[in-house]
């Protein structure tokens, strides 16, 4: 499966660039060009942060989510 943009999101003063590599697996990218982890949505919000901290690839997770920039559909706790 080819890589699809699936949009930016704003976090922190960041702009993160979602690209999905897969159905439901997630590559985050901080602009431009630093690729800082992942994400799933099955299993329900996996992460691997790679150079930041878990805590903000979590909120950029729900950010994206939020802000429709995943296929994802389900219920996931984000609090």
């Amino acid at each position: 499966m080819q890589s699809v943009i699936k949009g930016m999101v704003q976090v922190a003063g960041s702009t993160y660039r979602i690209v999905r590599v897969q159905p439901g697996q997630y590559r985050v990218n901080r602009i431009p060009h630093r690729h800082v982890g992942g994400f799933t949505s099955r299993p329900a919000g996996t992460l691997v942060a790679e150079g930041i901290e878990p805590a903000l690839l979590r909120e950029i997770m729900r950010t994206a989510i939020q802000n429709a920039r995943t296929s994802w559909t389900g219920h996931l706790a984000l609090g």
